[in-house]
């Protein structure tokens, strides 16, 4: 039993994972659905270095759903210009001031994350289970029609009128559903990041260095606290034999911006990350079914665009359900081309990057 509701049972709507794209659309399909479920995978003292960044585009994707208040409140600085270096060359830039929503904004995934599953909780219908971990989907005559849920070494039978998955790249669940990937990218880029504070630097502008094979990005993302990022080309880490992390420490240690500054301050946290991830694009849904962020489109972290194209998916499906009035009866069909010809721009540019 978590917050008085039995686990077993029916719920119109049960989301797989409840990270960004998982928290937002339980948010977002609550006025829709007496009984929203979100299963997720991690505990709540589970910590990994990650951030998520967005400029006025995802801004206004917040706003769509009516989330952005929520993202605010975590406190982040809004930067509104970089500093950019590219080779020996320096820029500083003024992002243009169209209105309100012309910020860059950088959060740590541990605060962030909380926020948005507080924020699905107080619609006042949503119940979170976490740890939870779905096992099996049974299907009947085509449609999913229920989940066998792992939750405190116990397994529940849970029936459900949506299955939303979003649960990330790597989802079983999407091929237990039959989504198999029908675009895949292979990215020879290794992204890293770590957290820093107390460095002497300003707190509403972001800084980029783009050099041979490599991007370093220096963000303020709390109070006194960085986000430092690194992209490695996979063909720098061969050249060099480092390990990653040792290349990261190397390239923030030897920038003539960053360097002195990481050295007045400390690093707070060990340096994550992941390499080699294949960006891909799974159908979005299917009888029963829905796939909403990486689960079914996942763009290398090398352009930064993975939380737009997670809200854009969230907003799609909301808007379907809306139009129909609510979960039971809404048509799903055709999600997945309107999802590609709304990510299209975001995909090229990415795959460019990749490629190149």
């Amino acid at each position: 039993m978590i917050g008085g509701h039995l686990i077993g049972g029916h719920w119109e709507v049960v989301v797989v994972g409840g990270r960004i794209a998982g928290a937002s659309t339980a948010w977002a399909l609550a006025p829709y659905a007496e009984r929203v479920l979100v299963l997720d995978a991690s505990r709540p003292t589970a910590f990994w270095p990650q951030q998520s960044t967005w400029d006025r585009s995802g801004n206004l994707a917040w706003s769509e759903l009516g989330l952005l208040e929520t993202v605010l409140a975590c406190g982040a600085p809004r930067t509104y210009g970089d500093t950019q270096r590219v080779g020996g060359e320096v820029v500083e830039r003024v992002y243009p001031r169209e209105d309100a929503y012309s910020f860059r904004m950088s959060v740590p995934r541990e605060v962030l994350d909380p926020a948005l599953l507080a924020a699905a909780r107080s619609r006042g219908n949503v119940t979170v289970a976490r740890p939870a971990r779905v096992r099996d989907v049974t299907i009947e005559a085509g449609r999913v029609r229920a989940a066998t849920v792992r939750h405190g070494a116990v397994d529940s039978q849970v029936t459900c009128d949506l299955l939303v998955l979003a649960d990330g790249r790597l989802s079983r669940n999407a091929e237990r559903v039959g989504a198999s990937a029908y675009r895949v990218v292979e990215s020879p880029w290794f992204a890293l990041l770590a957290y820093y504070e107390k460095l002497p630097l300003p707190t509403d502008r972001s800084y980029f260095s783009l050099q041979d094979r490599s991007v370093l990005i220096s963000t303020p993302c709390g109070d006194g606290q960085w986000c430092v990022a690194v992209d490695l080309h996979q063909s720098l880490i061969d050249e060099t034999g480092q390990h990653p992390a040792r290349s990261f420490e190397r390239l923030v240690r030897d920038d003539p911006y960053l360097g002195p500054a990481v050295g007045a301050g400390r690093r707070s946290t060990p340096i994550g990350g992941a390499g080699r991830m294949r960006m891909l694009r799974r159908p979005m849904s299917g009888p029963g079914w829905c796939l909403v962020g990486d689960a079914g489109y996942h763009l290398d972290p090398v352009t930064a665009q993975g939380t737009r194209a997670a809200l854009v998916t969230a907003r799609i499906l909301r808007d379907r359900i809306a139009g129909a009035g609510g979960v039971r009866g809404a048509d799903l069909t055709g999600l997945t081309d309107e999802r590609d010809d709304a990510l299209d721009d975001d995909w090229a540019y990415t795959e460019q990057i990749v490629r190149g």
